[in-house]
């Protein structure tokens, strides 16, 4: 087990975005987070990573955590699909024990984003992935959780699997 989070809220101001009795992750999982824009995938994975402080519940963790954000801080010479590859090259050499990537194939072609899903294919440890991009979270995650309802719904299986 890389990470156990019990009886946990998370809120943003006085709105509550995810209440869950258990949430677990364990090495060599492979996981998409899906949800509403507005749900909380973001603050999910910040508060899992130790960005961020349940307002309720006790997170533990059991080994380094690498955290890709959504938004990038932008250096003015990279294009953005540059700053996410960056940001992907940094957090695989570290080689964390698990890897929260929020939207990582944003600003990327086709040839990079296969780059991703080879890198993601190579890694030891687990992932938590957020992104748009259905195709690619059924080839890379074999397990979804869905937020929906304040609730964190897990699902076994391919994207293709949960959608059906």
């Amino acid at each position: 087990m890389l990470l156990k989070a019990k009886d946990i809220t998370i809120s943003a101001g006085a709105r509550v975005l995810i209440e869950s009795e258990r949430i677990e992750i364990y090495e060599g999982d492979r996981i998409g987070l899906v949800g509403k824009n507005g749900t909380g995938k973001t603050t999910l994975l910040q508060t899992l990573a130790g960005m961020l402080t349940p307002e309720t519940g006790i997170i533990e963790r059991y080994g380094m955590i690498e955290y890709i954000p959504q938004l990038k801080e932008q250096e003015s010479y990279k294009s953005g699909g540059e700053m996410t590859q960056q940001y992907i090259q940094r957090a695989f050499s570290k080689q964390a024990g698990i890897l929260l990537a929020d939207e990582p194939t944003t600003h990327l072609d086709i040839e990079h984003i296969e780059w991703v899903e080879s890198v993601l294919q190579h890694w030891k440890g687990a992932y938590v992935i957020v992104s748009h991009d259905r195709a690619f979270l059924d080839r890379v995650c074999r397990t979804i959780w869905e937020i929906d309802n304040q609730k964190l719904n897990v699902f076994k299986g391919s994207y293709e699997q949960f959608s059906e």
